[in-house]
């Protein structure tokens, strides 16, 4: 695990989405943009604008949406980021897992474009809840992770999408190393839509920070979370 946390840091530009799915390059270039300069967001809100300190009415007095890590940022999502990229309406909750709060931003497609329509306190984690804390507990506890990891689980590495696999093997307990998703990225964004929480049991961790970047896919198991499987796109 010491290789992937140099490969975290060794690029200054995030991809929100596999190459080849252009649904998901629509919401996710905008996100990118939106968050890695946000001297320019004022061109993509739509006043007057409902944040959770009460109603903006210009451009002159929107404060931008800055994140602990903007050149690092890792998602959270309930389905595949196509489905969720192909709504109407999508939401983003930026999680501050260090101080333990959130604040939800709901994007609205206007003439094909996505535009910030609100923002507000966000209680829930963007309904999950339970998977943030299961991530906490995970980051912080170095045997529960090893009971929380199925081993051996298998790890496969892709040059751009899927279609072209460059190697795969089975992740073996001697060769993992604790992990923790928090100390490396403070700002977790949930990428969600209309109850999308009951999509099904499957989460992805999307750890985008340039080329290469990593999949953490996880499952509930009796209301548990399990890491069962890593995919790296070079």
């Amino acid at each position: 695990m010491r290789k992937l946390y140099g490969i975290f840091f060794a690029f200054l530009f995030v991809m929100l989405c596999i190459p080849d799915s252009s649904s998901c390059q629509n919401f996710s270039t905008f996100f990118l943009d939106f968050v890695r300069h946000p001297e320019q967001q004022r061109n993509s809100v739509l006043f007057p604008f409902q944040s959770e300190s009460g109603v903006v009415k210009s451009a002159k007095s929107y404060q931008p949406l800055r994140l602990a890590t903007p050149v690092n940022i890792p998602i959270v999502c309930t389905d595949s980021l196509n489905l969720v990229s192909s709504q109407k309406v999508v939401n983003v909750s930026v999680v501050n897992m260090l101080d333990i709060k959130s604040t939800q931003y709901s994007f609205e497609k206007k003439n094909e474009k996505w535009k910030l329509a609100s923002s507000g306190k966000d209680a829930d984690y963007g309904g999950e809840r339970d998977f943030v804390e299961f991530l906490m507990q995970y980051s912080r506890d170095v045997d529960f992770q090893k009971k929380r990891t199925i081993f051996p689980f298998p790890y496969r590495i892709y040059k751009e999408n899927k279609s072209n696999e460059l190697s795969s093997k089975l992740m073996m307990p001697r060769e993992w190393e604790p992990f923790d998703f928090v100390a490396l990225f403070p700002s977790l964004c949930v990428f969600s839509y209309d109850k999308s929480a009951s999509v099904n049991n499957r989460r992805l961790f999307v750890m985008k920070n340039g080329s290469p970047y990593l999949f953490f896919n996880f499952i509930s198991i009796n209301k548990k979370w399990y890491l069962i499987e890593m995919e790296e796109y070079r």
